[in-house]
């Protein structure tokens, strides 16, 4: 059995119609994607579907959380993920994901393998920079990025600080 047979829609048997499909994204599916970016996952992920005449409309509901690495000081952080993405999938003579929102696949395929569609869909709603609420880091890891930029042990708090300034550009809006 291969690693993402689990997140295979299958198209071509499917009548007309509404259908739904759920699937579970834990922290092997990350691995399995060689992602080591991602320290655990518990992500739910429904699939509604809705096949008229040669047309697969897909919506993909996305909700859980993700462990992720701080930027600041390493230590994990928690991400909430909810999201969606739709898709509709048709039919072509050869693979084609040019379009936004449409996706083309070969005859020859009666199913599609959602593995990626959902492993990009996860990954696009952690932001650029992730890190703990001001005061939150790690504080061995925070005195020793502290003691590498110049600065001494009695200072950390202060450097801390300096540094969430510096990171955020005084604005600490995203976090």
């Amino acid at each position: 059995m291969g690693k993402f047979t689990a997140y295979k829609v299958q198209l071509a048997s499917l009548p007309d119609g509404h259908h739904e499909q759920d699937f579970e994204i834990g922290t092997e599916f990350f691995k399995n994607m060689e992602n080591p970016d991602i320290i655990s996952s518990d992500v739910k992920v429904h699939l509604d579907l809705e096949k008229k005449n040669d047309a697969y409309d897909c919506t993909f509901h996305v909700k859980g959380k993700l462990q992720i690495p701080c930027d600041r000081c390493l230590d994990p952080l928690d991400h909430e993920v909810d999201t969606e993405y739709h898709v509709v999938v048709k039919y072509g003579d050869d693979y084609d994901d040019g379009a936004d929102n449409l996706l083309v696949i070969p005859y020859s395929n009666s199913y599609l393998n959602v593995a990626y569609i959902l492993n990009d869909t996860i990954l696009l709603t952690i932001p650029l920079r992730h890190v703990h609420p001001m005061g939150k880091c790690n504080r061995a890891m925070a005195a020793a990025l502290n003691k590498h930029r110049g600065g001494g042990d009695d200072e950390t708090a202060e450097a801390l600080d300096e540094i969430d300034a510096e990171m955020d550009g005084g604005n600490d809006a995203d976090e």
